[in-house]
């Protein structure tokens, strides 16, 4: 028998590598895909709030609209309109069915609405990591604050609306597809 001669030590082992490629591409969600998601949240919800408030008082009714001419009457009646409709059980509950529905489940391991996983978006930290509960809290103000400040009045509401649209409609200006409450949260939309 020959003997094969020896040519060293072995060779090391190959490197282990990370199985993620080192240019991966961030496909943020843009504006209207979010749009979508959101409908998609917003029938949910509105289906899970027509259940419950079948079981809340009903709205008391409310008399025939002022004239145009008195504009204070006016605003007396859509105040007066707003709180029959809505009493405030019903807007603490409101407010509160979207914090749970939108914070709980972007903080959850799926990082999702049922909205957003229909359309293949996750929501993250800028490094990709997950929201905690606070942060998923911060980044949902514009769509249960809102609600929240009828309990103030109709033109506080209004505002509050005004600042969440603005909040929202950022995210298509916006070269990483992040809205204010995203930047404020430190957070990014992706899809998968």
């Amino acid at each position: 028998m020959a003997s094969v001669p020896s040519t060293g030590p072995a060779a090391p082992p190959p490197p282990v590598w990370d199985a993620r490629p080192v240019d991966q591409h961030v496909h943020y969600a843009g504006f209207w895909i979010r749009t979508v998601a959101a409908l998609i949240d917003g029938i949910i919800l509105g289906v899970i709030a027509q259940v419950v408030g079948y079981f809340i008082v009903e709205p008391k009714a409310l008399p025939a609209p002022p004239s145009a001419q008195d504009a204070q009457a006016l605003y007396n009646y859509i105040q007066a309109a707003v709180q029959a409709a809505a009493p405030v059980q019903q807007i603490i509950f409101s407010a509160a069915l979207c914090w749970v529905y939108f914070a709980f489940q972007e903080a959850s391991a799926a990082q999702a609405t049922l909205g957003k996983r229909a359309l293949g978006l996750r929501v993250s930290t800028v490094d990709g990591g997950r929201l905690d509960l606070a942060k998923a809290t911060l980044r949902t103000w514009p769509i249960y604050l809102p609600s929240a400040a009828l309990l103030l009045g109709t033109g506080v509401a209004w505002l509050v609306y005004l600042v969440a649209l603005i909040a929202c409609v950022a995210v298509a200006f916006s070269s990483r597809k992040q809205g204010i409450h995203d930047r404020m949260a430190g957070a990014i939309v992706t899809r998968l």
